[in-house]
């Protein structure tokens, strides 16, 4: 087992709440205790929930109704190859975030932007790009470098990985990181998890030094190359929300690189009807948050 499967992912979670193994469908949750109360709901592992026996994810999550008010999670896209026969019986079941796709099949000469290959290649001549993979990820230099990332975007709440979250996470077997160096030192650094035939861009960093220098765009180019061999997709995920109509900053530096577009999808099931229209009270009734009493709780 190895990517968001592997059970250190889960775990990678644990100051948020208590991960649980679904037995038939074989993905996991996080049980987490309502603040304020003596209740319980769940969501799925941050940004993206899989399982291995997606026919089998109904019985699991009904098992729960009689001990959490309700339960969410985000499918992406390569998760969610028959979903209509899976998720019919989901109270909330919407499009969530684009996913920008590579096919990894395609000449990248014509499928990566031009200007995308002119800036990784000028960005080249003073850097170098480097692989290490679990467990000879060094943890003290990631941690350094997403220590810029949370202060430069003010990162709260679940994306504000810990260092004890991290130690889980590089760890999973397979875990591919590409790093950049300048003269020695470490400026940036992209995670990638491998799934079937799918690589998904998990995280990536840079010190201020590495943005100067075009490291977001020295890594990429040589870690489509590498991953080239060995998947058939890569996922370099979604842009935040805001963004993403506007089609604007991280959304568009990851459609310079991609072939395609899909989406990923939100699912929530309510188990308890009535005490979560009683938790509910007390928040905007046209809020689309759900579950609707944590509105905005993570700051994600």
């Amino acid at each position: 087992m190895q990517g968001y499967l592997h059970h250190r992912y889960a775990h990678s979670f644990s100051e948020f709440g208590e991960p649980t193994f679904l037995p038939r469908a074989k993905g996991w949750l996080i049980l987490r205790a309502i603040p304020g109360t003596s209740l319980f709901d769940a969501m799925g592992p941050y940004p993206l929930f899989f399982c291995e026996n997606w026919e089998h994810l109904s019985e699991d999550l009904l098992a729960f109704s009689e001990t959490l008010v309700s339960i969410s999670f985000v499918v992406d896209p390569f998760g969610f190859q028959n979903g209509a026969a899976y998720f019919h019986n989901f109270d909330v079941f919407n499009p969530f975030k684009d996913h920008y796709i590579l096919d990894t099949t395609q000449p990248f000469s014509q499928s990566i932007s031009k200007n995308k290959q002119k800036n990784a290649k000028r960005a080249l001549k003073q850097l170098e790009v480097h692989l290490e993979i679990a467990p000879r990820i060094d943890l003290n230099s990631w941690v350094r470098l997403y220590d810029h990332l949370i202060e430069r975007h003010q990162i709260k709440g679940l994306r504000a990985f810990s260092r004890s979250s991290f130690e889980d996470q590089i760890s999973i077997p397979n875990t591919h990181c590409f790093w950049v160096t300048f003269q020695g030192e470490v400026v940036g650094g992209n995670l990638f998890y491998i799934q079937d035939d799918v690589a998904y861009a998990h995280l990536s960093a840079f010190s201020p030094k590495g943005y100067d220098l075009g490291a977001p765009y020295a890594v990429k180019w040589i870690a489509i190359q590498h991953l080239a061999e060995i998947v058939r997709y890569i996922n370099f995920g979604g842009a935040p929300s805001q963004e993403q109509d506007s089609k604007d900053g991280l959304s568009l530096f990851k459609q310079g690189w991609s072939t395609e577009i899909r989406k990923s999808y939100f699912c929530g099931k309510i188990l308890n009807p009535l005490i979560y229209q009683t938790l509910s009270l007390n928040h905007p009734i046209k809020s689309t948050w759900f579950p609707a009493y944590r509105a905005g709780e993570y700051g994600t």
